[in-house]
């Protein structure tokens, strides 16, 4: 994820999309449970920023988008990273000669509720936000909504279309309706412009899908098994790190001459097997180099190695680095937490790298009891990320320290009980005391006490 510390950066809005009152509405009840006020804060300035006739010398610093969403630059790129992440923005890095390098965003016009309904890991991550009641809710009355705006009237299916064709009404010469002249191919191409794409979910999805599918025809697995299945395979290959042949062969075992994949099966299958990729490579004892990303002074040297191995690494790689480096292996139930989390749970790599790291720090093996208690606590207290996770680390340690500190000193200030200094209160000798007084006192003394 890109991210810059400074607030001049220039940058350019490539396009405008419509915004009606529909997708607003999907805006606000679908996406921003998901993206949070600030990041479609940020969509619509950016929609309603863009001017046509903006040039490039005359790109405005990210400067201009802190002052009118009152945030500072690191809440800004979290919201511009979230926006991203479901597809509402895409965001490109220009070098020019003149500007240098140049931030450009272009918007993707908002989809339709049951398009957004369609794609699971957005309704999914939906449901994990507002819970379950309000997820049904929302689905049925955006299902309600939709069958009342189809407007179908009941027995038009059998109707006959009796609707004037075009060569029925006017009349050109059969050579250019079916071979267009030159002068119209011309206007063709002046005249296309850019369509909006659509917003769906960033998947970075660089898999080669017809190689795979070629690949397991070789074992008579139809394409239909690699359809069914991508979301669950591209899970996999994220977590593991995978490439396409990778995940074939590690797969062979689990076909035992069936025409279909077994999910389960393969998920377990791996998880038993692998290690991650480029295994001799990760054996090796290697110097990290620190990215300029991590060299924040709040950070010491080990926990910026850490946060840019947790942000190069998929979580399955992560995990086996930690274990090897402690001569210890992964075991299938850690592989298998981890998937869960990254892929059902949509935790960030980044987040789940550190959570692995800390974790391992208290105990030599991840379990789900453990990991459970630290990301309930990180996220309810808006750690999302793995720096966001060191720095809270920190401020508790400081916190438990300040407090050790306090009650130790209250625990050492001993109570030191004061007795009476006799030599400052020296007897008086009354010597001026008569054989009578003496007499009537013990009299009086006998008398009061019952004595006589």
């Amino acid at each position: 994820m890109f991210m810059t510390p400074n607030p001049k950066q220039p940058f350019l809005i490539i396009n405008r999309v419509e915004i009606s009152v529909t997708a607003l509405r999907i805006l606000v009840k679908l996406y921003q449970p998901l993206i949070g006020a600030l990041a479609l804060a940020l969509y619509l300035s950016l929609n309603e920023d863009y001017y046509p006739q903006m040039i490039l010398s005359d790109a405005h610093g990210l400067y201009s988008l802190q002052e009118q969403l009152d945030c500072d630059l690191k809440s800004l790129f979290n919201a511009l990273h979230k926006l991203e992440a479901v597809g509402l923005v895409q965001t490109k890095l220009l070098d020019n000669k003149i500007m240098g390098q140049v931030l450009t965003f272009r918007l993707a016009e908002v989809p339709s509720s049951s398009e957004f309904f369609a794609t699971t890991l957005l309704a999914s991550l939906l449901k994990e936000k507002v819970g379950v009641t309000v997820f049904q809710k929302l689905s049925s009355d955006f299902a309600h909504e939709n069958k009342q705006n189809k407007n179908t009237v009941t027995g038009l299916a059998n109707a006959q279309d009796i609707s004037a064709s075009f060569m029925d009404v006017f009349s050109l010469p059969k050579a250019e309706a079916i071979d267009p002249s030159p002068e119209v191919k011309q206007a063709v191409r002046e005249n296309q412009v850019d369509q909006n794409q659509q917003a769906s979910i960033n998947q970075q999805d660089s898999i080669d899908w017809d190689f795979m599918k070629q690949q397991f025809e070789i074992y008579q697995i139809p394409n239909s098994e690699i359809d069914k299945n991508r979301e669950a395979i591209r899970g996999l290959m994220r977590t593991y790190g995978l490439a396409e042949q990778e995940f074939v062969d590690e797969t062979l075992s689990c076909l035992h001459g069936e025409y279909q994949l077994n999910m389960p099966l393969i998920k377990r299958t791996i998880a038993n097997t692998i290690h991650g990729t480029d295994t001799q490579q990760q054996n090796q004892k290697r110097t990290i180099q620190v990215n300029s990303t991590f060299n924040d002074k709040q950070f010491s040297k080990k926990e910026q190695e850490i946060l840019q191995l947790a942000h190069e690494k998929t979580p399955a790689q992560f995990i086996y680095y930690l274990k090897n480096e402690s001569h210890d292996f992964v075991d299938a139930n850690e592989y298998q937490l981890l998937d869960n989390l990254y892929n059902q749970k949509g935790i960030s790599a980044d987040l789940l790298n550190i959570l692995t790291y800390i974790c391992l720090q208290s105990s030599p093996k991840l379990s789900y009891n453990l990991t459970n208690t630290i990301l309930h606590d990180w996220l309810q207290h808006g750690v999302h990320s793995g720096e966001q996770a060191l720095e809270y680390i920190a401020k508790r340690k400081q916190a438990k320290q300040k407090n050790k500190v306090s009650h130790y000193r209250n625990y050492n200030k001993k109570s030191v009980e004061k007795g009476t200094d006799w030599s400052r209160h020296q007897a008086k000798d009354e010597t001026d005391v008569s054989v009578d007084d003496l007499k009537n006192f013990f009299k009086n003394f006998e008398s009061e006490n019952g004595m006589k």
